[in-house]
């Protein structure tokens, strides 16, 4: 059992540095597109583009629920 939980561990470490280092890449293109403007290329106006429809797809109930979930993830974690 102790191996299995090093593994899950180690598992979700590993998922924790893959997403850090996409969402540092988004930053670092967003970055690109800031300093360029439309010169910086087709990839990185795409990367903006979908940005932009991903915020704009986002309602104000979505927000709740997501500040809800995470005061509610906050919670469950302190009192543990």
């Amino acid at each position: 059992m102790e191996k299995f939980t090093r593994f899950v561990g180690n598992l979700k470490s590993l998922f924790y540095q893959v997403t850090e280092t996409g969402f540092a890449f988004v930053a670092f293109i967003v970055l690109v597109y800031l300093l360029l403007g439309e010169d910086s290329g087709k990839f990185v106006i795409s990367v903006v583009a979908n940005i932009t429809l991903l915020i704009g797809a986002i309602t104000p109930q979505a927000l709740i629920g997501i500040a809800l979930a995470g005061v509610l993830l906050y919670l469950v974690r302190k009192r543990s």
